[in-house]
């Protein structure tokens, strides 16, 4: 269980801006349709204006091949330093791959993943992380943003053949309360249509016991492509 170890905060840290101070990061601006509908490297699908800042490897439509989900993220203008925090928009690619190593372009999404800048005052002074993985075939986008109060987003997307897309199967979010060290979870199957949210409350003695409710509802069994996922107001 999330448990805060300090539970004071220097007032700067909490009057940080919720996005980066810095200049925006003035980068190309993602073309899906600029995009090769096939390549040999991972390279062949970054566009100009953009760098692989990380990826994934794994099966995503049962063929046994290893396929992979690219993690883009605009360049940096020319003349920024290092250690500056510039707001740069991000990009998930995911590619499937044949047997015979070729690579075809099988999901675009460009509104998923947070921006560099994006992780509010908790993520003040650093890039804000966008974390994407393959798990048992389901692509997994985690991040975080916040100040007191802390928010971690995780989507999970399957490939579903019929639909020939990449179509969100679950959503968590988890809020932290830094101060008061209170949780709220939510997590949601739009395969079984459940949403189970969860609020943990911490004991006001020291020898007291955690507060935990639990809650079940029913919930639309949404087929959302990944495409038209936008962590803006996906969860307002």
């Amino acid at each position: 269980m999330y448990r805060p170890r300090v539970v004071l905060f220097c007032a700067f840290v909490l009057l940080l801006p919720t996005s980066s101070p810095a200049q925006d990061g003035g980068g190309a601006v993602f073309d899906k349709a600029k995009l090769p509908e096939a390549g040999r490297a991972a390279s062949d699908f970054v566009p100009a204006g953009w760098v692989l800042e990380g990826q994934a490897a794994g099966d995503l439509n049962g063929d046994a091949v290893p396929d992979l989900a690219l993690k883009l993220v605009q360049q940096k203008p020319a003349g920024a330093k290092e250690d500056e925090i510039i707001e740069r928009q991000r990009a998930l690619v995911v590619l499937f791959k044949d047997r015979d190593g070729a690579l075809r372009r099988a999901g675009v999404a460009d509104k998923v993943l947070q921006c560099t800048s994006c992780g509010g005052a908790f993520y003040g002074v650093v890039e804000a992380p966008a974390e994407v993985k393959i798990e048992r075939g389901v692509i997994v986008v985690n991040q975080e943003f916040g100040s007191r109060e802390v928010t971690e987003h995780t989507y999970r997307f399957r490939y579903d053949a019929a639909a020939a897309r990449f179509l969100l199967i679950g959503f968590d979010s988890t809020s932290r309360d830094r101060l008061t060290g209170s949780v709220t979870q939510e997590s949601t199957n739009f395969l079984t249509g459940r949403k189970i949210t969860t609020v943990t409350t911490p004991p006001k003695t020291a020898r007291g016991r955690d507060s935990v409710k639990t809650s079940t509802q029913a919930v639309a069994r949404k087929r959302t492509p990944m495409e038209e996922v936008d962590r803006e107001n996906f969860y307002n």
